[in-house]
């Protein structure tokens, strides 16, 4: 699968931030990160959000999270996709709108089941397409069976939908970061496929590439979705058992609910990422960010490894 990511993805054009609101535009733009275990208020910890801000995303974010039964912000293909989607489609006896009109409808459908249970429930990409083919009215001439692979097939509409491409500096800050002895982490609502991406484009699983295991949480293995609490508590009590408190920890995201809201919640300090125009999120219209304020804000991941003012 590492191999569909690397053939299906190609660079995708930069586009600067809007102008940030006053109140963002005064935020500190650099901070002094301290290898080794600092005196409390010191970042030892940096923990990243992934699409919007280790890479960019066409959706700007990916999850299969409800929010009061609707779908999340999974990005379920647009026109832009274009002759992709009826190329991979055709390979599957059945027309774009099909494959795009199931995904959707078994979204709402399967929240609509969980609405109640939770505020914000993830789904398994894998588990909607797997019973794709069954739904079909009548089988196609030199269409697929139903032993197809549906992690294949998740994986490959995915890469047609929410094309996603390394975020310029993202390699190379991991690295200094790394080397300087800051424990790295992740927290994002994702897919199977999502640690997929660091071994697709920097060569190495994010284990591999220095994060700390304990610190990789992923919303399809929690089965809830950003903002909810529950996948920041997990980080909480890792650092704890560092002896570390929730503010020797940075997290650093693109959106102001999901990242910002969620993470100032759980006690870390944290940095908005406006990089990119299109993942950039600040939700000004949603009650609960409402006088949230990220402790930066930075233009560029590199920003993380510049000395302080």
């Amino acid at each position: 699968m590492v191999s569909l990511i690397r053939q299906a993805s190609a660079p995708l054009p930069w586009l600067p931030p809007p102008e940030l609101p006053p109140y963002l535009e005064a935020a500190n733009q650099r901070f002094e990160v301290c290898p080794g275990t600092p005196p409390p208020g010191d970042v030892s910890t940096i923990i990243f959000d992934v699409y919007g801000t280790l890479f960019v995303s066409a959706a700007g974010d990916i999850s299969l999270a409800g929010d009061s039964g609707t779908a999340g912000n999974i990005c379920t293909g647009d026109d832009s996709v274009g002759n992709s989607l009826d190329n991979l489609a055709a390979e599957y006896g059945v027309s774009a709108e099909e494959l795009r009109g199931y995904f959707r409808g078994e979204l709402l459908r399967r929240h609509e089941k969980l609405r109640g249970k939770a505020a914000y429930p993830e789904l398994r990409v894998e588990e909607i397409w797997a019973d794709f083919p069954a739904r079909r009215a009548e089988p196609r001439r030199n269409s697929v069976t139903t032993r197809y692979d549906s992690r294949e097939l998740a994986l490959r509409y995915e890469l047609v939908v929410n094309p996603v491409y390394p975020m310029p500096g993202a390699e190379e800050t991991l690295r200094i970061l790394r080397d300087r002895g800051i424990r790295l982490g992740l927290i994002s609502n994702a897919q199977f496929f999502t640690p997929l991406l660091f071994e697709a484009f920097f060569g190495g699983s994010p284990e591999a590439l220095g994060f700390d295991r304990e610190l990789l949480i992923y919303s399809f293995e929690i089965g809830e979705a950003k903002p909810s609490p529950a996948l920041f508590n997990p980080a909480v009590r890792r650092l704890e058992t560092l002896g570390l408190k929730p503010e020797n920890a940075l997290y650093v995201g693109n959106d102001m609910l999901n990242d910002i809201f969620a993470a100032a919640r759980a006690g870390f300090k944290t940095a908005l990422f406006a990089g990119d125009r299109r993942s950039l999120r600040l939700r000004e219209g949603d009650g609960r960010t409402q006088g949230i304020r990220p402790d930066w804000v930075i233009r560029e991941l590199k920003s993380l490894t510049k000395p302080p003012n």
